[in-house]
């Protein structure tokens, strides 16, 4: 079994007006913020995790080959969210994943890298209550809200590579919704991201 951490970190932030992911937020680059959080989940589960970043930002690619996480360049941003998703999803069946197609004992997480008050141990109990769950497809919510990351067992390779332009997998859970498991948080903020300047304040 092993859960692989995908993060999206090659958008162009139109809303932000510039590079938002390398913007200094609380003292480091924004998109560190959730990189140092699973960072510190693999070194806890080395051998059920993997952490695969997907950027177009050479900045960012010299700073995950530095710190020896694997990074896959995309650049076809410009396709949109489903671009970067596939290609991370692809690195992983490639590269890190066990092969093990018939079952359900892969599972892949894609988080984004606007998401800096999201919390390593909010992640690990959200983790570990989806695999308890044996639900196929898991995201946090709060309130009525449901944010990021989401997770799908390896079943839902199939559609996860069909999405087409910015649609990222909430289309896929969104189709299931039998399927899903939800992690009600405790902090509602968490779930927020980062779009503007003012959401600085």
């Amino acid at each position: 079994m092993a859960v692989h951490m995908i993060v999206l970190a090659a958008g162009f932030s139109k809303r932000y007006g510039k590079n938002k992911l390398l913007t200094v937020f609380q003292g480091k680059p924004l998109y560190l913020h959730v990189i140092d959080h699973l960072s510190k989940i693999k070194k806890i589960k080395s051998e059920k995790t993997t952490l695969t970043v997907v950027t177009q930002y050479q900045e960012i690619v010299r700073e995950m080959e530095k710190r020896k996480i694997s990074v896959v360049c995309n650049n076809h941003s410009a396709d949109g969210i489903s671009s970067s998703l596939q290609m991370g999803l692809n690195f992983v069946l490639r590269n890190l994943s066990d092969g093990k197609e018939d079952n359900e004992k892969e599972y892949f997480c894609f988080f984004v890298g606007d998401q800096p008050y999201l919390q390593h141990e909010t992640i690990e109990l959200f983790l570990e209550g989806y695999l308890m769950s044996k639900k196929g497809i898991g995201c946090p919510r709060g309130g009525d809200r449901n944010g990021n990351p989401v997770i799908f067992s390896n079943k839902y390779i199939d559609e996860l590579m069909a999405l087409k332009g910015d649609v990222g997998g909430k289309k896929v859970l969104r189709s299931h919704k039998e399927d899903v498991y939800f992690y009600d948080v405790i902090n509602k903020k968490e779930l927020f991201d980062i779009d503007r300047p003012e959401n600085h304040l």
